[in-house]
């Protein structure tokens, strides 16, 4: 049994947190590839509110979900090239994060604001981002996802528990007898 001390270091993962750092060391599933089209979709990962896409070059991206200049939420926008237009002020960031333009102002293509977006990679029907420090790691060629002629069913389920819990539940075999044994 953790201590509320422990529960507290292990179950949380937003940013800056100690097990947030370490979780963002791996990458972590954030969509399944048929799924992500070029309607923007908001998801969450590690306690971070993302906007995920696919541009017209078929490339996935993962970006934090609110606007730089006034936190519009992005999953509003519209998808121009590999882009992502903000429809509030008509912002527009790249794939990288990187403001591209701003309409309607001064210099309006020469702006150093950025939106925090991740490396993306797809393997094996699922899409993958990086949270952690630069250089990420390659993403690990698991059997189950680079199987030729594999048969693989993907499913993505919203659970109203933490991560730890989760990993708690399969250890416990008397729990599936009880719990769902009739």
């Amino acid at each position: 049994m953790l201590t509320k001390k422990e529960n507290e270091l292990f179950t949380r993962v937003g940013p800056g947190t100690p097990m947030g750092e370490v979780l963002r060391r791996y990458w972590q599933p954030v969509g399944c590839s048929e799924l992500v089209t070029k309607k923007p979709q908001r998801t969450k990962l590690l306690g971070e509110e993302l906007v995920l896409y696919r541009g017209d070059s078929g490339t996935a991206v993962v970006m934090q979900l609110r606007c730089a200049h006034r936190s519009l939420a992005l999953d509003y926008g519209r998808v121009e090239g590999d882009n992502l237009r903000c429809p509030y002020h008509g912002w527009c960031y790249d794939e990288t994060g990187a403001c591209t333009d701003r309409p309607m102002e001064l210099n309006r293509h020469s702006f150093n604001r950025k939106t925090k977006a991740y490396p993306v990679r797809e393997l094996g029907g699922m899409i993958f981002a990086y949270m952690g420090p630069e250089p990420a790691p390659a993403l690990p060629q698991w059997d189950l996802f680079v199987w030729p002629r594999a048969i693989r069913q993907i499913a993505f389920n919203v659970l109203d528990c933490n991560w730890l819990q989760c990993h708690e539940n399969t250890g416990d075999p008397t729990h599936s007898a009880w719990a769902h044994g009739e």
